[in-house]
């Protein structure tokens, strides 16, 4: 499969990409700095309709192949190793750090939410929480049964969810997954199917890019929907998202471009760091060198927290720091 999925990497280096400067520019407009404010939310719209859901929809490309690699125990096991453990250990080393500082910050996080994880998750680590479960769900639908249509059926039940989130109950940790669990069992089924490298061509591209850019501009400028906004429109424009990004990616890939292949393939340790790393750069700027650009800052903060992650990365691989990231438990189950 990875000979014919060598593309993700570029998925997700697009991604992650997306992700931290979303936050980063989110973070400034809140500090209030000076930005147009009719192409911030325009630019956050368009984010937001597709970046999140992008992630689940590759996690669930690798999900056939894992299963049947381990089975039921083990791959449960895996992922409360490389997910859910990062969530804990994360949710609450930054959830400490913002608690202290909150005062400098824009937000006023209390200890009671940090330590409120395992039924509240808080900031980013969001994500990591519902990709966990997400997986448990997966694992305890197709223990016994894989088929296509089984997983089809899956498929367009949780799309159906997605759909009708409004008609269904508003708990926070269930309307995350609402909104994104539908794209990780379309992810499944497109394995399924095998038909996902039939976009690896030039004419797809561009036929997907006209779609991508003609859509997000009449869903974000001209109806003025918003990153909350979540029905059957918002489906179909991260349905088309998602595939912008597979194409893109796909010619990406044919060119080699090994940086943005290695930030790809280091998306969770950014995604655990950049929020940190971002926050900091910008009160840096702000109170001591009195940044107010937005510009500048949006730059700057986006190098530093993409830069600064992948540095601390590679120190902690070789200061055998990797229990921050990782369960140390995990060796045998690479």
């Amino acid at each position: 499969m990875s000979k014919h999925l060598n593309w993700v990497d570029y998925a997700k280096g697009l991604g992650i990409i997306l992700v931290v400067y979303g936050h980063i520019t989110e973070g400034i407009y809140n500090a209030g700095m000076a930005m147009d404010s009719g192409l911030y939310t325009a630019i956050d719209t368009m984010i937001y309709s597709f970046h999140m859901p992008l992630f689940f929809f590759l996690s669930g490309l690798f999900f056939t192949s894992s299963f049947q690699k381990r089975g039921l125990k083990n791959t449960i096991i895996n992922k409360v190793d490389t997910i859910f453990y990062p969530f804990v250990i994360w949710s609450i080393l930054q959830g400490i750090i913002e608690a202290t500082l909150s005062k400098y910050t824009n937000g006023h996080v209390t200890y009671t939410q940090v330590f409120s994880l395992l039924w509240e998750p808080r900031a980013q680590f969001w994500f990591l929480y519902v990709l966990f479960f997400t997986f448990v769900i997966a694992c305890l639908l197709f223990m016994k049964n894989r088929s296509t249509k089984q997983m089809a059926l899956v498929a367009g039940f949780f799309s159906l969810v997605y759909i009708f989130q409004s008609h269904l109950p508003q708990v926070h940790i269930f309307t995350m997954g609402y909104a994104h669990i539908a794209f990780f069992f379309i992810g499944v089924l497109v394995i399924q199917l095998d038909c996902i490298n039939k976009l690896n061509n030039i004419k797809a591209f561009i036929a997907i890019l006209v779609l991508f850019i003609v859509s997000e501009y009449w869903f974000a400028v001209i109806e003025g929907f918003s990153r909350l906004d979540r029905g059957f429109c918002s489906f179909i424009i991260a349905s088309i998202g998602i595939t912008f990004i597979v194409t893109l990616s796909m010619q990406l890939s044919k060119l080699n471009i090994r940086l943005l292949a290695y930030i790809g393939e280091s998306s969770l340790y950014i995604y655990l760091l950049h929020v940190l790393i971002g926050s900091g750069t910008r009160i840096i700027l702000q109170k001591l060198f009195h940044v107010e650009s937005a510009t500048i800052q949006i730059v700057i903060g986006c190098i530093a927290a993409i830069g600064l992650s992948l540095i601390f990365v590679e120190i902690s691989k070789k200061f055998q720091l990797s229990f921050l990231f990782k369960a140390p438990w995990d060796s045998s189950r690479k």
